[in-house]
């Protein structure tokens, strides 16, 4: 998966706008069933962070065959971009140092840093988000917190016509 994950479209922090960022949990849950897979290759502008592919690369040997058979058919078609951040999982200060330069209140409203990354990076790049983390990430606390970024979090596909860049 790394070999497809490395031949993905890169593009860094900078010239990153208006797409909609993919968590990992979202990506995975997309990826279990085919439908929503399809879906999700409907969607434009879609993309992941590196910290998320890192995240993915991790998680990789604990999904279900078909899991892992639908991800490389999805990561072959080349649809999604790889957003270049500099953040690692694991690396705590990194993850804290990278959500500080996007907005040092975010982490008031998203404790956990490597939560906080995925927010971070959608606020840098104007992007919305796309998550399963209904604990710390769609949150209504969160929602408040970046509408005046012009951004939104959202945890399914339907709701993607709001999601849209105008």
């Amino acid at each position: 998966m790394k070999e497809l994950l490395d031949n993905l479209l890169a593009m860094d922090l900078a010239h990153a706008r208006n797409l909609v960022l993919l968590d990992t949990s979202f990506f995975v849950s997309s990826m279990e069933h085919h439908e929503r897979m399809e879906m999700l290759l409907k969607v434009p502008f879609i993309a992941m962070t590196s910290f998320n592919a890192e995240e993915l690369i991790h998680i990789e040997r604990n999904l279900s065959h078909s899991t892992r058979k639908n991800i490389r058919a999805f990561l072959k078609e080349g649809k999604i971009v790889i957003v270049s951040i500099d953040a690692h999982p694991g690396d705590w200060k990194g993850e804290r140092a990278f959500v500080e330069l996007a907005d040092p209140a975010l982490l008031m409203h998203v404790h956990d840093p490597s939560d906080a990354v995925l927010i971070a990076a959608a606020i840098k790049t104007h992007s919305n988000v796309f998550t399963k983390d209904k604990h710390h990430l769609f949150t209504v606390e969160l929602q408040e917190f970046v509408k005046h970024y012009d951004i939104k979090v959202l945890k399914e596909l339907h709701d993607l016509k709001a999601s849209l860049p105008a």
